[in-house]
């Protein structure tokens, strides 16, 4: 399944279900992410047994010299860290880029091994996938039931498992955001019936960049999942100025039937190298790893994963430059008097430009900036731009200033 931020506005319209009024029902057939604080790093095991050790290291390659930066566009519309990875994780990557001609079925189970020590959870509560989108998609076809399904969730809100679900004939059931565009708890909560098979909640959400109260939250959660899995997208929450407030992995070590889903695409800037997680119960892991873990996992992805999480220092380091980023282009649009959703905590914003999202974002590439052409559920004319380098920044706030004078 492909990003959609990266799919045209027609294609996405023809993949995605029909939309509805937000209490509409729709009858149509897809992360915060570890801190790593005090991690020690983990070996990397055996690639297959009884390979001798020295049969399985690759000579450690020179690091690839820094390609030079295309600034032909600004591109600030895929939500994709413009900082990089780790350099511990692309050290990693290049040592091991002869391995990759071997599955990666033992450094799998290390970085489960690490997750599980960090969450404090089994490693068999934790399955793996070539990046979220995967397993968004494994759980919306899961919880579809061909046809039998149906998933509550919100407008405005991530598309990997209600379209999912929807393809795969459930019944998917929206909520309107509340007044402060976030994604409405008591709204979804009325919505969940016997007839209901998953809750989906993105946290921070993805377009609105908001957030739900964590007591709330966990409040929902645990009832919800009393009927059906509830499903939290936790993708951006290293992004936010309370990580340990806001977390939801305790829900899981207690036995709720939540599932939680991580990233290694945002913060840790690997949207490229495809590694994602879950963490789940050992039996929803289990049914949930069989789905996403199909012929293996990106093995440099793996290497990458677990070099950047042994890597006490990079996270620390880019949360400032997402908060600064995100900060700027508020400050920007709402200093343009447009409308726009307050206190994001993501790494975008989301604003009503004032015209359709395509016409936004045509305006937008004429002044060689990139931005999302499509738009959402009764925010035809919103649209969301993420942080970028300081060049696509610049080159950002002076499109703006002249698209929406």
């Amino acid at each position: 399944m492909r990003h959609p931020d990266t799919i045209s506005d027609d294609k996405l319209s023809e993949a995605k279900p029909p939309l509805r009024k937000p209490d509409e029902k729709i009858d149509t057939s897809r992360r915060g992410l570890l801190r790593g604080f005090g991690l020690a790093s983990v070996g990397v095991a055996a690639l297959a047994a009884g390979c001798a050790p020295a049969a399985t290291e690759a000579a450690a390659a020179p690091a690839a010299a820094t390609p030079p930066v295309d600034k032909s566009v600004a591109i600030m519309g895929a939500n994709e860290s413009p900082f990089g990875p780790s350099p511990k994780a692309i050290e990693a990557m290049v040592a091991k880029a002869a391995l990759t001609a071997r599955y990666a079925d033992a450094e799998g189970e290390d970085l489960k091994a690490q997750v599980a020590a960090i969450e404090g959870v089994s490693p068999e509560q934790v399955f793996l996938a070539n990046g979220s989108s995967p397993i968004l998609a494994a759980f919306g076809e899961m919880i579809a039931q061909t046809g039998k399904g149906q998933l509550v969730t919100s407008i405005a809100t991530y598309e990997g498992v209600p379209r999912a679900a929807g393809q795969y004939g459930a019944e998917v059931i929206m909520t309107p955001l509340t007044a402060e565009f976030g994604i409405d708890l008591d709204a979804m909560a009325a919505k969940v019936s016997k007839k209901t098979t998953a809750t989906y909640v993105c946290n921070p959400n993805n377009p609105t960049g908001n957030m739900v109260d964590p007591v709330k939250l966990k409040a929902f959660a645990i009832e919800a999942s009393k009927t059906a899995p509830c499903f939290i997208d936790e993708a951006y929450l290293d992004l936010c100025d309370d990580y340990a407030g806001n977390v939801m992995t305790g829900l899981v070590r207690d036995g709720h039937n939540v599932v939680i889903c991580r990233t290694f695409s945002k913060i840790y800037g690997m949207a490229g190298q495809r590694l994602g997680y879950g963490i789940a119960s050992p039996e929803m892991a289990k049914q949930m790893g069989m789905a996403t873990r199909m012929g293996g996992v990106n093995h440099l992805g793996i290497v990458a994963a677990m070099a950047s999480l042994a890597d006490k220092s990079f996270v620390p380091a880019m949360q400032p430059k997402f908060k600064a980023g995100r900060e700027r282009l508020h400050a920007v649009v709402k200093g343009l008097g447009r409308p726009i959703a307050s206190n994001p905590q993501a790494s975008f914003i989301f604003f009503d430009a004032g015209m359709p999202a395509k016409e936004f974002a045509e305006k937008m590439m004429a002044e060689g900036v990139r931005v999302v052409g499509r738009s959402w559920t009764q925010y035809d004319n919103w649209s969301r731009i993420c942080v970028g380098e300081d060049w696509e920044m610049d080159r950002c706030e002076a499109a703006l200033k002249k698209v929406l004078a």
